[in-house]
């Protein structure tokens, strides 16, 4: 009964370790395409307040997203041109996705200044700020004139964008495909809070953000950590063959 107990807490705590380490992937649709296949159940937005783009889709302060990997995803946007404001933008249209609307506040009403509501200056920026830790893997983009030629050849390996981690300093990316394919970062991003922005040193190109992938981010153990956990199951293997060898 002693030997059935120490192989049954050797094995509950190896599972333990391998749950702990599953990672599991979330793709995330801010628009519906007929390019690429996206998962629509998740693509509403939330408006924290009145909708002033009410023509083209749905505009807010912020616009909140359900996820199961990283809680509650809040999408806000920014401009840092003087006297100008910017609201986070999701379109109504296909082959779209998120953008900016800027422009400015008058007797409390918001005025649209700029009519492209993609990401279409370097003054723009769109931030995804999950609840919980995620590990950024996948972008998808369109570009801002949809059209089928646009959509398979606009956005390239020559255009660029750019994405900070938790406030850090802005990295940039290509395109690398046509618009409405995903690119791959070759090292995820790991954080809470993600800012896109527009090219720095590639050509320039307006976008939509499409759509995202991500995992929960999981604790790596310390090197130490590890060690004992090792030591812990061979101890426990140790006395469950000495026991059985009486």
């Amino acid at each position: 009964m002693k030997n059935t107990n120490l192989f049954g807490a050797v094995g509950a705590l190896a599972a333990l370790v391998l749950s702990a380490s599953a990672v599991h992937a979330e793709s995330l649709a801010f628009t519906t395409s007929n390019v690429v296949t996206l998962p629509g159940a998740l693509a509403t937005g939330t408006p924290s307040a009145a909708n002033p783009c009410a023509a083209n889709g749905l505009c807010a302060p912020s616009l909140a997203f359900n996820t199961v990997a990283g809680g509650l995803l809040t999408v806000t946007a920014a401009s840092d041109l003087s006297g100008y404001s910017a609201l986070a933008f999701q379109s109504k249209d296909l082959n779209a996705g998120l953008g900016v609307a800027s422009g400015y506040v008058s007797g409390g009403a918001f005025g649209i200044h700029d009519g492209n509501y993609a990401l279409d200056d370097r003054h723009e920026t769109l931030t995804l700020s999950f609840a919980n830790n995620v590990v950024l893997t996948k972008a998808n983009f369109f570009p801002d004139d949809r059209s089928t030629f646009a959509l398979t050849h606009e956005l390239d390996s020559f255009d660029g964008f750019t994405v900070s981690v938790d406030g850090g300093a802005f990295k940039e990316y290509s395109f690398g495909k046509a618009g409405g394919q995903f690119v791959d970062f070759a090292l995820p991003l790991t954080g809470k809070r993600f800012t896109f922005g527009y090219a720095q040193q590639k050509s320039v190109e307006d976008y939509y953000l499409a759509g995202v992938t991500f995992s929960p981010a999981t604790a790596v153990p310390e090197p130490a950590a590890s060690v004992l956990m090792g030591l812990g199951l061979a101890g426990l293997l140790l006395a469950a063959r000495r026991r059985q060898a009486i």
